[in-house]
């Protein structure tokens, strides 16, 4: 018997699920941030499987399927005996269906603590602890011994006690609430197709290339539901895709420690930032504020000049006074007071120390959570540079480079349906760091992850 909703759904449509344990893609980065062996792409969880499989699941058969194909012909009526022999085909179909997906949940063991449960190195609670497997986060069962079950999850093997975990039936229940599933564009399929709708009549949200995934938040007959950013969603039709159900995995404590080391420089480099931009503006200041006085010394100076010497003395002054004054911001240049020395790459490097942190909408915070404008925004804004809290505006910014003519701080665009809806920094060897989701968060990505729509050069 089936246990759980989100599997029955499967056996129902013939979905291929594959329950993934292995470790997140590896992005590297020199020098900026940090990568870890665990989901992180499932932090911040906010969609289960279970409303997965019920948010949308609805009939449609009158909508147009992609790959449906017209009937020229009614059906001839089958036999008594030809129903018989299909319902045997069907029923045995369903228990290989429910035979697979019982054994893929028979090594697998789901933490059901409150917070987290130590790896220990030996199947003893005196032995060294190597890492934690957190609520929710599954791992790999690999034998038992003694009421210990020897475990492989992310990059730690170890021992955990018997009942701290779910296991078989049990992990299977669970399953529609701690895992998130991921449709990944097949091999072969250059570009695909984001729809607004379940049909190819439908207006095109984005497009999306190869092996790239995107968190899967519905499913019908033939379509599934995808988030690209920021919550815009979207259809790709089944068969150009595959999906993949991951957990969380357990975290070393050393992979954790790293964490807290990245975690806290991330913090510095804010407070650092903002320090020394303050200091820059306090020493213009005070340097503009000694241009005034030595002006109306000057001035005082000379009173006893006659009155013609005297008028165009004035107006000098005027001029110079005027001359220091910033620029006001308009369409295409943003007001600024850059540090000297900032360059696209030490925009693009700063920000990939927030790497990991979360995604909240409307948020302007680089430790706390930001959107995509936002994030952009604050990043400009710790090197002197004054941006809207808005996609679409600062895609008004600067000046217009071509995607092939990328460089390292470069704001990169990306179209939800007919408006620019997203934005992110490209930070070199053809990858962006943005806020993208909230399961996400922010995070570097391939330039092309989606179809950009244009590109600005803010700096340089």
């Amino acid at each position: 018997m089936i246990k759980t909703r989100w599997v029955r759904n499967v056996a129902v449509f013939g979905t291929v699920v594959t329950l993934s344990l292995a470790c997140m893609d590896i992005v590297s980065n020199e020098g900026t941030a940090a990568t870890f062996c665990q989901e992180t792409e499932m932090a911040g969880l906010s969609l289960s499987l279970d409303k997965f499989y019920t948010e949308n699941y609805i009939n449609v058969s009158s909508e147009q399927k992609e790959d449906s194909t017209p009937v020229e012909s009614a059906a001839p009526t089958a036999s008594p005996e030809e129903e018989k022999t299909e319902d045997k085909k069907e029923d045995s179909e369903e228990k290989r269906k429910e035979e697979t997906v019982a054994k893929q949940f028979r090594d697998l063991g789901i933490s059901t603590v409150s917070d987290y449960v130590n790896i220990r190195k030996k199947p003893t609670t005196d032995s060294k602890i190597l890492g934690k497997l957190y609520r929710g986060s599954a791992a790999k069962i690999l034998g038992e011994k003694d009421g210990w079950y020897k475990i492989e999850s992310g990059s730690v093997s170890g021992y955990i006690r018997s009942d701290l975990l779910a296991t078989g039936a049990k992990a299977q229940s669970l399953a529609g609430k701690f895992g998130t599933a991921f449709a990944t564009v097949n091999k072969g399929v250059i570009t695909l197709n984001v729809r607004s709708k379940k049909s190819t009549e439908s207006s095109i949200v984005t497009q999306i290339p190869e092996d790239e995934k995107f968190e899967v938040v519905g499913e019908s007959e033939n379509w599934y539901k995808i988030c690209i950013d920021e919550g815009e969603k979207g259809y790709i039709a089944k068969r150009y895709a595959s999906v993949r159900v991951r957990f969380k995995k357990a975290i070393s404590i050393a992979e954790e420690k790293a964490e807290l080391r990245r975690k806290r420089a991330a913090e510095r480099a804010e407070q650092e930032r903002l320090a020394a931009l303050e200091e820059q503006r306090r020493a213009a200041a005070q340097s503009s504020s000694s241009s005034s006085s030595s002006s109306s010394s000057s001035s005082n100076s000379s009173s006893s000049s006659n009155s013609s010497s005297s008028s165009n003395r004035s107006s000098s002054s005027s001029s110079n006074k005027s001359s220091s004054t910033k620029p006001s911001t308009s369409q295409n240049t943003p007001s600024y007071s850059a540090p000297s020395g900032s360059t696209g790459s030490a925009i693009a490097n700063y920000a990939c120390k927030f790497v990991g942190r979360p995604y909240v909408y409307g948020g302007t915070s680089l430790t706390n959570g930001a959107d995509c404008s936002g994030f952009v925004m604050s990043i400009y804004a710790q090197f002197g540079y004054s941006l809207p809290h808005s996609s679409a505006a600062q895609s008004g910014y600067g000046r217009a480079v071509s995607l092939s003519s990328l460089q390292p701080g470069d704001l990169l665009f990306y179209r939800n349906g007919g408006r620019i809806g997203h934005v992110a920094i490209y930070i070199g060897g053809g990858r962006v760091v943005h806020a993208s989701n909230e399961t996400d968060g922010i995070k570097i990505s391939r330039y092309n992850y989606r179809q950009p729509a244009c590109a600005r050069r803010i700096v340089g």
